[in-house]
């Protein structure tokens, strides 16, 4: 074992329940911050020649790394709320082009192919232009619009499908969606 791994291991067993601990208490849903303290040791790993050699000091240290990841964490999930908000309402369903409901769109969303989902949310979520997406997805730009375009169809036809399930021969969103691939 190297010296850096020696010292993450022991920066992970004294400081990691302390570190965890902040987390916890500062991350909704709660679930998440095993997620951050993960992102948090990666950090440290990357930096463990920086660590502090005092404990009394590795502790602040790591804490202020876990602050800046659970700070990027909580952007990022704000960026992917307010573009599956921006997404519904783009989806407007409705001939009074009211914004259908967020977690409608969310279902949709669930329902649709993994290549479907990737488009949309490369577009939305990360916010990539056209030509973005394609590279991302390595074809050309118009291969990558016309995904797109199925995919929005997809999502449109998913969100104006009645949503009452138990309606005899009525799907429910994610059947619609499923159906249409």
């Amino acid at each position: 074992m190297t010296r850096a791994e020696e010292r993450l291991e022991a920066l992970a067993a004294t400081c990691g329940p302390r570190v965890l601990a902040y987390l916890t208490r500062r991350t909704t849903p709660v679930e998440d911050a095993a997620d951050v303290y993960q992102e948090t040791l990666t950090t440290v790993w990357r930096k463990v020649h920086a660590a502090p050699d005092d404990p009394s000091e590795a502790l602040p240290w790591m804490l202020a790394i876990a602050r800046r990841t659970l700070a990027n964490h909580r952007r990022g999930r704000a960026r992917r709320l307010a573009a599956t908000d921006r997404l519904a309402a783009e989806l407007a369903v409705g001939g009074g082009g009211e914004p259908g409901g967020v977690e409608t769109v969310r279902d949709a969303l669930a329902g649709l192919g993994p290549d479907d989902r990737e488009v949309l949310t490369l577009t939305y979520w990360e916010g990539l232009t056209g030509e973005q997406v394609a590279t991302v997805l390595g074809t050309r730009p118009a291969s990558a619009r016309k995904r797109l375009e199925r995919a929005r169809q997809r999502v449109r036809a998913a969100l104006e499908a009645p949503a009452d399930p138990d309606v005899a021969g009525t799907p429910s969103p994610a059947a619609a969606v499923a159906g249409a691939r």
